[in-house]
């Protein structure tokens, strides 16, 4: 007992104070997690009324390109995105980053054509690419080392807020203007934050290096990342014995292997291996991706549920999600506090262990009775939504030094957005084109869905990610 509380007292002491600075740059660069919650919180509450207005012409799939584009442009980019960061300087590719993605929404938001919103949806997601990387490396540079379990804590907590008023300002934009209204929204936000930047951000953070950037690794990376997304999406309607479908699947195929030898023999690799040296790392990066799928799935095919069998509002939609958020809310700053103390190994086992089995609770139990019951089990799960959330980012970047930080939060959101994609991929893939019972029937395989990647990311943490010290001298 004495070893643990000296262990803990000395954990505590280590602590170091925090700059006001530092607060001041977490806060604008936080606003590309802003953007990629409030930009998913809205076009999933919108999505459904974007297929009202489209569906003569164009079937759910091809539709559902305007919600995925994002996440698949925008993992294909990130693979790039940190190493550019690291040699144009992380102050320049933010702030371009920020203008790409408020042009590109208030084009969409004023041109509404599918080809358009898919275009600019798509450079969106390289936008937001640019963003998390180069943000995450400046936000974190800024806090000494002993206190960025803390910093992340607090970005998960701006996540949760966001997450907690996305849904509900989405739905109110659709009720009162039109989904359009969206897309504006958000383009004139992230211009609001560019000037906020140039004024707050500092030359410091143009220092660069002069390394090369691997561009035929980066090709690679794009037609793995797009080969394998489009034969889960448009497999279903192109048939997945087509041709289109079975080129798809092979690009994947070949292109991954060789992406993974290219960078293990490269002299300048688009990934560094030093940081797949790290245990930590690469199994943070498996669990970080596995629970965006369980998190994903839900919250893209709640909404499409909610219209297509209960033909909710969209005002209704987007405050019947609220209690997915309100946990995390009110928690994940003090989840990295702890963090900091204990690390975060038992924190995402649980987390895993208890999204998972909500999702299952909630997915055969609580979706017939009707929305009370929903609402109770999407309240609960929350909880392991912030033990695992943002606690895998912790876990995947809490062993990686300063000058590699930039490129490890690339990769770490790589993994990450890749799972963010796949939970939409999959779940507009499982409900397909499917209308009445035929949609209802189906839905219960997201929750499985749902559950499982929960359950795995937990049971992978469990096995092989390194316990801490202090996790050894509590047990």
């Amino acid at each position: 007992m004495n070893d643990e509380q000296n262990s803990s007292k000395a954990g505590a002491e280590s602590l170091e104070d925090i700059p006001a600075r530092a607060w001041v740059v977490l806060f604008v660069c936080s606003s590309s997690m802003f953007l990629l919650l409030m930009d998913s919180s809205a076009m999933f509450v919108g999505f459904p009324f974007i297929e009202e207005r489209f569906s003569a012409t164009t079937s759910r799939t091809t539709l559902s390109w305007i919600v995925t584009a994002l996440f698949i442009f925008m993992v294909s980019a990130l693979l790039i995105a940190g190493r550019a960061a690291d040699r144009f300087g992380r102050r320049r590719v933010f702030l371009l980053g920020l203008t790409l993605y408020g042009v590109a929404g208030i084009i969409g938001g004023c041109v509404p054509v599918v080809w358009v919103l898919i275009t600019t949806r798509s450079l969106q997601g390289v936008a937001i690419a640019m963003l998390s990387p180069s943000g995450l490396a400046m936000s974190l540079k800024e806090f000494p080392p002993s206190r960025r379990a803390y910093a992340l804590g607090v970005w998960g907590t701006i996540g949760a807020v966001t997450g907690l008023c996305g849904s509900p300002l989405a739905a109110g934009m659709v009720e009162f203007f039109n989904w359009q209204a969206i897309f504006i929204f958000t383009g004139v936000f992230s211009l609001a934050i560019l000037v906020a930047g140039l004024i707050i951000l500092n030359e410091e953070q143009e220092i660069g290096d002069q390394t090369p950037i691997d561009l035929m690794s980066a090709l690679l990376a794009t037609v793995s990342v797009a080969g394998l997304t489009l034969f889960l999406v448009q497999g279903q309607e192109w048939g997945f014995s087509s041709t289109k479908t079975m080129v798809c699947l092979i690009g994947f195929i070949i292109s991954s292997p060789l992406l993974i030898h290219r960078n293990n023999n490269q002299s300048h690799p688009l990934f560094p291996p030093e940081i797949f040296s790290q245990r930590s790392f690469t199994i943070g990066c498996a669990g970080s991706a596995l629970c965006q799928i369980g998190f994903f799935s839900i919250f893209f095919g709640l909404p499409l549920y909610m219209r297509e069998i209960w033909e909710w509002s969209p005002l209704r939609i987007g405050f019947a999600l609220i209690p997915l958020n309100i946990v995390p809310f009110f928690t994940a700053a003090i989840a990295g506090k702890i963090v900091d103390q204990r690390g975060p190994r038992s924190m995402v086992i649980f987390g895993g262990i208890w999204s998972g089995t909500c999702f299952l609770i909630i997915g055969f139990f609580l979706m017939e009775p009707g929305y009370t019951y929903l609402a109770f089990g999407l309240l609960a799960s929350g909880l392991g939504a912030m033990a695992i959330g943002n606690n895998t980012t912790i876990a995947t970047l809490i062993d990686i030094s300063d000058e590699l930080l930039a490129s490890a939060s690339s990769a770490s959101y790589t993994a990450r957005r890749l799972g963010s994609a796949l939970g939409a991929v999959l779940t507009a893939s499982i409900v397909g084109n499917r209308v009445g019972s035929e949609f209802k029937d189906a839905y219960l395989w997201v929750w499985i869905l749902g559950a499982a990647a929960y359950l795995i990311g937990s049971l992978i943490t469990y096995l092989f990610y390194p316990k801490r010290d202090l996790e050894v001298s509590s047990t």
